[in-house]
């Protein structure tokens, strides 16, 4: 059946109509005209695959990954860069009416942690829609110390082992690696000098539980189970944006949620007389005090604890930071965000869905001042946002 694709949906698949039901068909790029199959069909739309590109785009490619069509890592390895780009700011367009600027970063080898299944000696990733596994020996988004890696395990396989292994970088090239399951070639890996920290089933097996990252001038200590940034220099654009915010800002309290290892509440206790960090994880709490000794940083509390039991206890508050996870903000910190009415809130997010339903929350208070994209995820439909919000008041 041949089909015209119009746009991309949400999710950066192709958009086209067949008989009034819109159809969505992964892989296509607009403007292309494609033979498809029809997959899936439901009341209210149709799944197609493509058989044949009859007019591609012009900015259709070549994907360099063999595991492209099977894994579910990636989604936009067939077209170019620019048009992964234009997908992701139409989209906060959509979104949020705005995008006053894109920030990009290395399109390949940008990852510097990665969570890699095992089944029956297969070691890779899903399956897009499944827990079928894809086995890899090498990905494109992952960085080179961290392939060299997966090649090491590929070497040492072990048909009984069913389970997880995390592999963490940082920018020294020291590799921590984490184990969940029954791996019977620990001491082989144990060998490898490239691998610095070996931690399975939470027992640090070699070196220690942590690794100490370095971002611009700052130092942070890392648990293996506490949340940090897979993109370095993703990581450095968003200090930048929050940095060239605030130097003319005058911020007497700020409140940093979600805040992990306190790497941007440190940030925040440059430009601030006060700063206040609240993170749930335990291990990344105890990671935030000692990056505090790290860095010297005296005017920064971190307490550890769930932001919505800890909300209600500020006010005279002149700059919150959010952070969420991707479900966003729940319905009490919202509450609260409004009712504190700070001069101006930093909102930073991966999921446009959460983020756009919590800023239609903070509107009657809040007025959204500027909209920054950073890609912190190239080759995927993901993208990092960072909102700017001031006081209405």
């Amino acid at each position: 059946m041949e089909v015209k694709i119009t746009k991309f949906d949400d999710e950066g698949q192709g958009i086209a109509r067949i008989n009034n039901k819109v159809c969505f068909v992964k892989r296509a790029l607009p403007g292309e005209t494609l033979d498809v199959a029809i997959r899936v069909e439901k009341k209210d739309y149709l799944k197609a695959q493509i058989k044949k590109i009859i007019t591609p785009s012009k900015e259709r490619k070549e994907p360099v990954c063999p595991y492209y069509n099977e894994c579910g890592g990636c989604n936009f390895l067939h077209t170019t860069f620019k048009e992964e780009h234009n997908f992701k700011i139409n989209k906060a367009r959509d979104y949020f009416k705005r995008c006053d600027g894109m920030f990009a970063t290395l399109e390949y080898g940008y990852r510097d942690k990665v969570t890699l299944h095992v089944k029956n000696s297969k070691l890779g990733y899903y399956q897009e829609g499944s827990r079928e596994l894809v086995s890899i020996n090498y990905c494109y988004l992952l960085n080179p110390q961290i392939n060299a890696i997966i090649k090491i395990l590929n070497t040492y396989k072990d048909n009984d082992f069913n389970g997880s292994i995390i592999i963490r970088e940082n920018k020294k090239g020291e590799v921590l690696l984490i184990i969940n399951g029954k791996y019977q070639h620990i001491d082989k890996l144990k060998e490898e000098n490239i691998i610095t920290n070996i931690i399975v089933n939470d027992e640090v097996i070699k070196g220690k539980d942590y690794f100490q990252e370095e971002i611009l001038d700052y130092k942070f200590k890392v648990h293996y189970n506490s949340f940090f940034q897979v993109n370095r220099d993703g990581l450095i654009k968003i200090i930048e944006l929050l940095e060239n915010y605030l130097k003319d800002k005058k911020v007497k309290k700020a409140l940093d949620l979600y805040s992990g290892t306190s790497v941007l509440g440190i940030i925040l206790s440059k430009y601030v007389d006060e700063v206040i960090s609240i993170e749930e994880n335990v291990n990344a709490t105890m990671d935030a005090k000692t990056n505090l000794e790290i860095n010297k940083i005296t005017n920064l509390q971190v307490i550890n604890g769930l932001v919505e039991d800890n909300i209600e206890n500020f006010q005279d508050v002149d700059l919150i930071l959010v952070d969420p996870a991707r479900r966003g903000l729940d319905k009490k910190t919202i509450f609260y965000l409004n009712k504190i009415k700070a001069k101006y809130i930093i909102y930073i997010s991966c999921e446009m869905i959460s983020l756009k339903r919590d800023l239609n929350s903070l509107r009657e208070e809040y007025e959204l001042e500027k909209l920054y994209l950073v890609d912190m995820f190239p080759k995927t439909n993901k993208v990092e946002t960072v909102m700017f919000l001031k006081s209405k008041s």
